[in-house]
């Protein structure tokens, strides 16, 4: 049912979460795997500036994830987008389209329906525009 998965994380336990969901989904379907980092810039005075302050760790870290899976025999790679204004969701679901990706799995944060209200959401937002079906994994600790 799905050729190519995508999964969109940030590094965080959510976004590992949702990478083991996304694997094992590929290892099953025999799908290729594309995982996506989005590194978001904030323009200012001399320059743009990581929106997480850790961000070089962050890409090392995911990088060594899909090193690993590969190891382990999967067909993976590891893209990172930098985006300003447009937003992850946005560069998300770019990378799915160019992907020509069947599904794309990511980690719900669980920031609560009014934080997601106020300040948005990645997962709200590309329930909206995604080319694809959007499967969502929430934290464990809900």
């Amino acid at each position: 049912m799905f050729n190519a998965i995508l999964s969109a994380t940030d590094g965080s336990k959510a976004g590992d979460l949702a990478l083991v969901y996304a694997t094992e989904l590929a290892v099953d379907q025999k799908a290729r795997l594309l995982v996506v980092h989005v590194d978001e810039l904030v323009p200012g005075h001399g320059g743009a500036q990581h929106v997480q302050a850790l961000e070089p760790e962050i890409k090392t870290r995911i990088a060594e994830q899909v090193a690993a899976l590969k190891a382990d025999g999967l067909n993976v790679d590891f893209e990172v987008h930098r985006v300003t204004f447009s937003g992850p969701a946005h560069a998300i679901a770019d990378a799915a389209t160019a992907a020509t990706a069947d599904l794309i799995v990511l980690g719900s944060v669980g920031s609560g329906p009014l934080k997601g209200l106020l300040l948005g959401s990645v997962a709200h937002r590309l329930l909206q525009i995604a080319p694809c079906p959007v499967l969502v994994v929430p934290a464990k600790d809900r």
